[in-house]
């Protein structure tokens, strides 16, 4: 561990030149191989044959998404799949098309009953009020059953959320929260049209805690119209003050082409590329020499926290929900535009809410796309998500696992590293890769040193990907 790297309190320092030098465009690596690549000739027919197939696995858990779209009024910023309406009969009758996925999808499954992880993410989940949700749970209870130690999240908007809403989730077994607050200043919440107070987020905070949710998590967003350093490292601080178990800082992408919303954003308000970097290594400095550790490259979580235990531990697992110690090998995406893996194969479902309803009406699926894993694929994933995770990639796991050797299949990508390494933020060993502490926010320019679909410049053809910083 370098000095230059971390400090005497423990705080990570990253050099604004490394952060320029590796500003570039690449995927998040949420899936391997990444959206952009996926088949429209992947189908729903071929989503059937894979449950069939993952329903022999009867004991072996699985883990459930459930996309809810719906919000009051969009964000500025956002770029989710979201509906806006305040019509409760079209929030309603979303929720009955759930029901429907889930029987379709429960009886293709057969005996394969266990949930591990169950995360209801949008949009706005709390948008669906307590009878919408009791519907939708009551109908997940009747078809599956939970593990002694699911993990259940929920992302929450403070604006809409009553604490009604939280006792319910907590007395249905909820136990971790996310909760987006993107940033404390009243100019920048202006300038994103997300005004809420901090007050707001303290008791969506407080409440949680009070009932017994094991894990609070806020979101931040750095990039944002009217945002300086100083005004950043005051809504860091304010954060830390909170004492959130963990963090998520994500960086904003400016994106009014292929999102006409982000168009209310004044351009000119937005930091310029050099204040960008600072903010993110304001954030990186801030939140570690807190004490958080810092989780892949967006994330930070208290030492004792589960995410941070099993970073240590080597057992780090990522999906679309997140960082998790769930490690079910197959996911079940309910809802529009929801994405499953399932039998080593991505499902993605129709992303626009008419298409996705009238396809569960019609066939009771509603894949449009997705890719099947060949023995290729498999190895850069498991290399891919060992880097992103836990920082570190066993030579013999890859081994173990898939009959290969590193170092032969891997020559041309490892030869690819000596500039990380060079730059301190690679270490390389006889048995494995070692990614440094100033490594991991560099971590997604790493990883793609191993993603077959892109170039020998890192760019995939006709692709446009968020930028790495």
């Amino acid at each position: 561990m370098s000095d230059k790297q971390v400090s005497e309190n423990g705080s990570t320092r990253v050099p604004i030149e490394l952060l320029r030098k590796y500003d570039r465009p690449g995927p998040r690596y949420t899936s391997y191989p990444t959206v952009p690549v996926w088949s429209n000739e992947v189908t729903a027919s071929h989503y059937r044959e894979a449950l069939s197939n993952a329903s022999k696995a009867v004991d072996t858990p699985v883990a459930v998404y459930c996309h809810i779209p719906f919000c009051r009024k969009r964000c500025y910023y956002c770029g989710c799949n979201t509906v806006v309406t305040k019509q409760r009969s079209r929030i309603d009758s979303y929720v009955e098309t759930l029901t429907s996925e889930v029987a379709r999808i429960s009886a293709r499954l057969n005996g394969r009953r266990k949930i591990s992880q169950l995360h209801l993410g949008g949009g706005t989940p709390t948008i669906v009020d307590c009878k919408g949700l009791e519907l939708l749970l009551k109908d997940l209870d009747s078809h599956f059953e939970y593990v002694a130690d699911c993990e259940k999240s929920i992302e929450v908007d403070p604006r809409v959320t009553g604490v009604d809403q939280l006792e319910f989730l907590a007395a249905n077994g909820f136990n971790r929260i996310s909760i987006g607050t993107q940033d404390f200043n009243p100019e920048v919440q202006q300038a994103v049209g997300r005004e809420q107070s901090e007050e707001m987020v303290r008791g969506i905070l407080d409440n949680s805690r009070r009932l017994g949710f094991k894990g609070v998590n806020i979101d931040l967003i750095y990039g944002l119209p009217r945002q300086t350093v100083e005004s950043f490292r005051d809504t860091i601080k304010r954060t830390i003050e909170l004492r959130p178990d963990r963090v998520a800082v994500y960086s904003f992408a400016y994106l009014p082409q292929a999102m006409p919303h982000q168009s209310k954003i004044q351009e000119g308000e937005l930091p310029v590329t050099e204040t960008k970097y600072k903010l993110y290594a304001a954030a990186i400095e801030e939140f570690t020499g807190a004490g958080y550790r810092q989780i892949g490259m967006d994330h930070f979580a208290l030492p004792e926290d589960e995410l941070s235990v099993a970073q240590v531990d080597g057992r780090l697992h990522r999906n679309f929900m997140g960082y998790t110690v769930q490690a079910a090998p197959d996911m079940v995406g309910l809802g529009m535009s929801s994405i499953g893996y399932i039998d080593n194969s991505f499902f993605q479902n129709h992303s626009k809410l008419d298409s996705y309803e009238n396809a569960i009406s019609e066939n009771g699926l509603a894949t449009f796309r997705g890719i099947r894993l060949t023995k290729d694929d498999l190895i850069r994933q498991y290399v891919i998500s060992s880097l992103m995770c836990n920082f570190v990639l066993k030579f013999d796991e890859v081994k173990r696992r898939f009959d290969v050797d590193y170092s032969d299949y891997m020559r041309d990508e490892h030869q690819r590293l000596d500039g990380f390494v060079e730059d301190g933020l690679l270490r390389v060993d006889k048995d494995a890769l070692h990614i440094t502490p100033v490594g991991r926010t560099f971590v997604r320019n790493i990883a793609m040193t191993f993603d077959a679909y892109l170039d020998s410049k890192g760019e995939a053809k006709g692709v446009r990907f968020s930028r790495t910083i």
